[in-house]
This record gives structure tokens, sequence and C-alpha cells, in this order.
């Protein structure tokens, strides 16, 4: 079932992808009364398979040019798609009432701008949520600076990463916990980009996520580490009075269905299965991905904090996010153990926010009643 899946949905997509360039070009030669049918869908062909490929295919590049393309792809597609939903919009309401074409194509095209403008400009900065835990066997209040999918790389730089350590010391947390996706592309591996990591006051500690992977995770962890942050694998270490649970971005077991499977042969069912964890001490479980929650529930573990669904990151994804991801943002229980989910400090793919936040979330660890 997850192989057919796995090939199945891709087509679906690049099929609904190619469905829905043939309609815009047709919707948009109705409106303004273009002659031709051809040069407009291969206009429209090319604009957004362009945008695509900027967007998906510049992981393993650094160039600043590039960069640029990589962001512009992105409110390209951005575009398109809000000018999609907004023809289809269109086209129910003039099967009932009589509307001007041209007006009414005007105003498809300025309503796609003008939600990628704001989804541009929300995605500029970031909030700090806080969030008060209840912990079995904590001894003592911690406060922690859960900080998750910042996406260094073409959407963001040294500058940012400076933004976001600055007010976490400002919060003044007894440690900080970072859930992968820290780098996007090989431009956040470039000299200096993560030096800003060895400003944190608090002890910092990381797990890679599936962009680590896709762009050089050797290399990304070894700069991570070079800079004063703790890089765990597969690891429990005893820190603050808790145990803290350490994994690798890995799938919840051999049977779960994932849409980033990760090439991992380990599982998180396989690796906790082999961890020894004190029952009397707390305990806390960074992953990535919240999937595999039930096999961490099942261990025991107090509390999961996991990042990597953005909360679906653009509106109507953020309708549906729920759907692919059990736990989809902030808190949940899964059995006894509290889970914890970011949507993230960062954007992926498009550098736009629609119907959520870029965020750092500020946990208040306190002992359970």
């Amino acid at each position: 079932m997850k192989t057919i899946l796995a090939i199945v949905i891709p087509l679906a997509v690049l099929a609904l992808l190619l469905a829905s360039m043939w309609y815009v070009a047709y919707r948009l030669r109705v409106l303004f009364g273009l002659e031709g049918r051809w040069p407009l869908r291969v206009g429209v062909a090319v604009v957004v398979i362009g945008g695509a490929v900027a967007v998906l295919g510049t992981a393993k590049l650094a160039s600043p040019l590039v960069g640029v393309l990589n962001v512009l792809g992105g409110y390209v597609f951005i575009f398109y798609f809000f000018l999609l939903l907004a023809l289809l919009g269109l086209h129910a309401l003039q099967l009932k009432w009589r509307l001007p074409l041209m007006g009414s194509g005007v105003a498809c095209l300025a309503v796609a701008l003008a939600v990628t403008v704001s989804g541009a400009l929300w995605a500029n900065s970031f909030t700090v949520t806080e969030t008060e835990i209840r912990l079995p066997g904590l001894e003592r209040e911690l406060t922690v600076m859960h900080i998750s999918d910042v996406h260094l790389g073409h959407h963001r730089g040294r500058a940012y990463l400076e933004r976001i350590i600055e007010e976490t010391n400002r919060r003044k947390p007894d440690l900080v916990l970072i859930t992968g996706d820290l780098v996007d592309s090989r431009a956040a591996l470039e000299p200096g980009v993560l030096e800003p990591l060895s400003r944190f006051v608090a002890p910092a500690f990381f797990v890679g996520g599936n962009h680590e992977k896709y762009v050089d995770p050797q290399r990304a962890f070894e700069l991570i580490a070079a800079h004063g942050v703790r890089v765990l694998h597969n690891e429990v270490i005893l820190t603050h009075g808790l145990q803290l649970v350490g994994l690798d971005y890995m799938n919840a077991d051999e049977d779960t269905f994932d849409m980033h499977p990760s090439d991992d042969k380990r599982t998180i069912k396989s690796v906790l299965a082999g961890l020894a964890l004190k029952s009397d001490v707390a305990s806390i479980l960074i992953h990535h991905s919240p999937m595999g929650a039930r096999h961490v529930a099942a261990k025991g573990i107090g509390l999961m904090v996991s990042g990597h669904t953005h909360a679906g990151q653009v509106f109507p994804f953020t309708l549906f996010a729920g759907l692919v991801f059990p736990f989809n943002r902030g808190l949940h229980q899964e059995g006894s153990t509290a889970v914890f989910v970011s949507q993230g400090a960062g954007t992926f793919m498009p550098r736009v926010r629609l119907g959520s936040s870029n965020e750092l979330n500020l946990l208040r660890l306190k002992p359970a009643r």
C-alpha cells in the first residue's frame, strides 16, 4: 500500500497540475479576448514549470542568483494557485450572473496578486508563543525554547538566524531544542551563515530533519556541532533533570504511510525498543516529525516535541494538514504522552504564510500534579 500511494499521489498531482494549466490558459483567453490557443498555453506552462523547477531543484545550489530565482519561483507558484482559485470562483458566478469579462479577469489577477503580497509580507516575521506543559517526573520548573523548521538557505540567511537567537536569549530559557530543517539549501552551509548558533546562552540540542538529508547531512551536522550545538543521533542524555531522547529523521514504523519518507532503514519503533530509559526521571523526545507518537507513548515518554508540518503553511492547505498529520500544530495528547508540534520558524517552497505563522515556542514545563 505504501508503494502504491507513493506512485499514485505524485501522478495525481501531476495530472491536476497539467489540467489546471490548460484551464487557466483557456479562461484567460476567454476573459481577455485573446487570439490563439497554443501561445497562451505554452506561456502558462513555461511560467508554472519554471517556477516549480526554481523551487524544487535548487537545494544543492548556493548561488545568490539561484536564491533569488527560488524565492521568485515560489511567489509565482502561489500567484498561479490563487489565480486558479479566483478563476474557478468567477466561473461558478458566471453560471448564474452575467459579469463583464475583462473586468472580471482583472479582478482575478488583482486578488491573486494581493493574496501573494500579503502572504509574502506575513512570512517575513515570527512570533513567540508560550505553552504550559505538565511533565511527569519533573522535579522543578524548566523553560525550553523550541525552534523548528527555520529553513536557512534561499529563503533566509544569517540575519534571520541572528534575530531568532537574540529573541531566544532575551527569554532566558534553561535549554534550547532545535527539531530539524534548520538547513534548507547549500546556501546555509556557506561560511558564517550558521555562526550565530554559537551565541546561544542556554545549552542547545539539535536533531536532523528531512531537509538536511536533501542537502548534505554530514556537512550540516558538522557545522552545527562546530558552533556549540549538541547534535543528537538516536541517543539519550541526562540534562537539567531530564532524560532527553534525540532521534534522527526516520519513519514511524514499517507500515505507516509518510508523505516525506526517510531512507533510513531504522524506525522510531525499532530505535525506541533499543533505548534504556529510567522510569523515575522526566523524559522528553525530540524528533523532526510528529509521526510515530504512539510508539513514543508506548515507551512511557512524557513529552514529544516536533515540527515539520508547518501547520499547512498556506491556506487552504492549512485546512487539510490535519488529515495528513494527526498532530498538526500546538499541544496534543497521545495516551499519557503530551505531543507538542511547532508551526516552524520559517517557510519552505514558497516564502509565504497564509493561515499560519512563523513561530518560536517557549515551553514552560511544570511538575505534574
